[in-house]
């Protein structure tokens, strides 16, 4: 008989595997703060960011140099292309997640019973949140992963583990991912009184993650440098903070994780209050499936996180990723609160509706996942029929700079370049070419976001060039020409069509129906252009 932690492992790695072989770049700062600089420790070329600057040093370089392993591996083991590196990396990154959800599994079936990691389970697998975040190549996915470990130390009361994961977050992965242990820094100091053994293993476990990032980021940037330090000041403490990459609307975060979780989000915002109506109710009318102010206890930092994160005006989808499992897990026993009390009210079976919960759900991420491939995979594939170069070609990229998924799938002897278009904030720039690139400062990096003409590359020298064109009704200016009708210049050589968001329906964009979508929704040609000979 199949144990259900290898039933959970094999559906949530399937999942995964998914995630990691078809999932698009979703954040640009993916591409250029982690997968170009490791390009870079990797291959020797690569995109710098202003991040990397000395003089800032907010990203740390053991990040990158644990995470190069599997694509390290590949290059010297099996002599693989950069675009295998990239993908054999995706895929052990979806490794690492499906054992850790299965690890959290069994401490939610050990805690929360069968029916909520059941639920969890599924809520998990399908999740297009999850389809996002579990395979990216981003600090607040290892802060997720390590989350998962922590919640698991935590609740089997393996306290060393919790604040060594803790630690592990906070440090190598993102500072502001401590917020996650608010309720077990309650349980531990307030409840337990347990100073002396926190305050032991938590200076032990600082000094022990701490020390390697301090003497490699230091070698790094050529200075003493603490990185996780470094990123704190910035967004807390500098008289701009991240504001200015841009801020976002109140209701930024509530529209993006419907829509990354859909019902199982509004179930997740009901559970505080049904564990309320729970723990007011007498014990001997509540069925074993209804959870009450205990488990919101146990949950509660998704709650801190949301208080804190909601109201900050700088918003991005991944602040959130950190707290994924826990949107998951809150649902699952939301749903089983709400459910309880629907079965009691109506004729209804509590297994009917448990099962009309998860096929909504289901079929609501479904749609989603695919809407999300079918629209907006284009980028990952355009450039996969370039040939290998014996000399050195740019690949342009204008308007769709923030859509490229960096040097990594581009064969030998290609670079990536920026042609002037109508984005005015700063641009990353080539490592240069010198055996102590990472420690020199470079006057066109700035933190203000600050364009710099040092970015540009001459368009003359464009071998390709990545272009969306979205037909004749669309207007571009003139620093967004629209270089696919140029047939003077350019030859489209290969089309992938790619969603034009601002004439399509909002719902139809954001969920795929068969036979519905393709009705409601336009697209463009994602183009590839190659320079035509000029003729004398």
């Amino acid at each position: 008989m199949v144990s259900p932690q290898f039933a959970a492992f094999t559906s949530l790695l399937c999942a995964r595997a998914f995630s990691a072989l078809y999932l698009h770049i979703t954040d640009c700062d993916e591409t250029f703060n982690y997968w170009e600089p490791m390009h870079y420790l990797l291959q020797g070329e690569g995109l710098q960011t202003w991040e990397y600057s000395p003089e800032y040093g907010l990203r740390s370089y053991l990040y990158l140099i644990i995470h190069s392993i599997p694509a390290w591996i590949c290059k010297h083991v099996t002599e693989a292309n950069t675009a295998t590196m990239f993908y054999a990396t995706r895929c052990v990154f979806a490794i690492i997640c499906a054992v850790l959800e299965t690890v959290l599994f069994s401490a939610i079936r050990y805690l929360f019973g069968t029916h909520a990691s059941t639920i969890w389970i599924i809520f998990q697998a399908v999740s297009p949140g999850m389809y996002i975040s579990s395979t990216a190549f981003l600090p607040s996915t290892f802060s997720m992963y390590m989350t998962m470990a922590f919640l698991t130390a935590w609740w089997y009361k393996k306290y060393k583990l919790a604040i060594l994961s803790i630690v592990i977050t906070s440090f190598v992965g993102w500072p502001f991912a401590a917020l996650i242990c608010f309720p077990f820094l309650y349980e531990v100091l307030i409840q337990r009184r347990m100073f002396k053994f926190f305050i032991k293993w938590s200076i032990f476990f600082a000094v022990l993650v701490g020390l390697p990032i301090l003497m490699v980021d230091s070698y790094f940037y050529g200075k003493t440098t603490f990185a996780p330090l470094n990123l704190i000041l910035y967004n807390v403490f500098s008289s701009h903070g991240p504001n200015l990459f841009g801020i976002e609307s109140k209701y930024f975060y509530f529209i993006n994780l419907f829509l990354n979780f859909n019902i199982a989000w509004c179930f997740a915002l009901s559970f505080p209050i049904t564990a309320i109506v729970v723990t007011l109710k007498k014990p001997p009318k509540l069925p074993t499936t209804s959870f009450g102010s205990a488990s919101l206890w146990k949950t509660l930092s998704l709650y801190i996180w949301i208080l804190v994160f909601f109201v900050q005006p700088h918003k991005e989808e991944r602040f959130i990723f950190p707290v994924y499992p826990l949107v998951s897990l809150c649902a699952a026993l939301g749903a089983l609160n709400c459910i309880n009390w629907l079965s009691r009210r109506i004729n209804i079976s509590f297994q009917t509706v448990v099962i009309g919960v998860i096929s909504c759900y289901a079929a609501l991420s479904v749609s989603r996942i695919a809407a999300l491939y079918l629209n907006y995979y284009a980028p990952m594939d355009i450039t996969s029929s370039l040939e290998e170069s014996s000399i050195a070609k740019n690949i342009c990229y204008g308007k769709e700079w923030h859509r490229s998924p960096g040097n990594f799938l581009l064969p030998p002897n290609y670079r990536l370049r920026f042609i002037k278009s109508s984005f005015n904030g700063i641009l990353p720039a080539y490592y240069q070419e010198s055996n102590n690139a990472t420690s020199v400062v470079h006057e066109y990096f700035n933190d203000e976001n600050l364009a710099s003409a040092y970015m540009l590359f001459n368009y003359s020298m464009c071998d390709y060039l990545v272009d969306l064109d979205l037909g004749d009704e669309y207007n571009p200016n003139d620093l967004e020409p629209n270089h696919s009708s140029d047939s003077q210049n350019w030859e489209i050589i290969k089309t992938i069509r790619f969603l034009d968001s601002n004439r399509s329906c909002q719902l139809f964009r954001a969920f795929y129906i068969p036979f519905i979508s393709s009705s409601r929704i336009r697209f463009g040609n994602y183009n590839l252009l190659k320079r035509k000979p000029q003729t004398l």
